[in-house]
């Protein structure tokens, strides 16, 4: 009686749990493009979206960014990856570029706005349980910009905030956390000779093969 009583304590809730899932994953995903969700992601909060979108990713940094440039400013939105994705998200996720890099696809999951998330700038995150396809995918290289990422600042279509144009600090961050000189994420071009850089950073410029003001 009591091994009964064990195993229902066990499974009831393992049950409930299971069927919560599948209730979420059989929700209704509501189609949206990027520049729709960032003009008013408020209204999109406790909701499956589907979003075509460019993922940018290093150490401490999983965020959106938009395909497109928009009229509209753009909205930081981290991302957090469902662990137990289905078998066809996860054949996609393991072509992702190892440890850093910026991939095209189009994400499915629920938008969240309790933030905040991430290193704490984000507001709004975009939790993905499906990956639907995989468009492009490019590893992070200070000479060459992908001709599929938009570089909207240049544009100005669309001025970035303050925190949407983190490449300098995602980079620096980067560096000094790991060594690599080479993490440039942000989908923006950088003029290194133009940087003024602290001087605790003057060995990142010498590894960086530029001049630097300070």
């Amino acid at each position: 009686m009591k091994l009964c009583a064990v195993i229902a304590s066990v499974l009831i809730p393992f049950s409930c749990f299971a069927g919560q899932m599948a209730e979420k994953a059989g929700s209704p995903v509501q189609q949206v493009t990027y520049c729709q969700l960032v003009k008013d992601p408020s209204l999109l909060i406790g909701k499956r979206i589907k979003v075509r979108a460019i993922y940018s990713y290093m150490f401490e940094v999983s965020r959106l960014k938009s395909p497109e440039c928009c009229p509209d400013r753009d909205v930081p939105i981290w991302v957090d990856f469902n662990e137990e994705l289905e078998g066809s998200s996860k054949k996609l996720l393991h072509k992702f570029p190892k440890g850093m890099g910026f991939v095209l696809a189009t994400f499915e999951g629920t938008f969240d706005g309790g933030g905040p998330f991430g290193d704490g700038g984000y507001r709004f995150k975009l939790a993905v349980d499906r990956i639907k396809s995989l468009e492009n995918k490019a590893n992070p290289s200070p000479h060459h910009h992908p001709a599929w990422i938009p570089n909207c600042d240049a544009s100005g279509t669309a001025p970035a905030k303050a925190h949407s144009s983190t490449a300098p600090q995602e980079t620096l961050h980067a560096y000094t956390a790991s060594g690599n000189p080479r993490a440039f994420l942000d989908g923006v071009q950088l003029n290194w000779n133009q940087l003024t850089l602290p001087r605790a950073v003057v060995p990142l410029a010498g590894a960086l093969n530029t001049t630097y003001k300070s």
